[in-house]
């Protein structure tokens, strides 16, 4: 696998799961909003949790270096 095929696929599983947690919190709130105060909290405090765990992860991806070009002669 190359440097970019592991790249693409760390932004895809990080993008999917973050999105994945996003939803859970929206669900959790309007749980909390329907009056059932223990499974709502419960549902925002682990995507809370799941989402403070993502932050590293995002900013690790956005600010290391991005995958070496290709080297060759181009084809342009």
């Amino acid at each position: 696998m190359t440097a970019k095929e592991d790249l693409n696929r760390r932004v895809w599983r990080t993008a999917l799961l973050t999105v994945g947690l996003l939803a859970a919190l929206i669900f959790g709130i309007i749980v909390l909003a329907g009056s059932d105060w223990i499974p709502g909290a419960i549902i925002v405090a682990a995507s809370l949790i799941g989402l403070a765990g993502q932050i590293p992860i995002i900013a690790k991806l956005c600010g290391g270096p991005g995958p070496s070009p290709p080297h060759g002669k181009p084809t342009g």
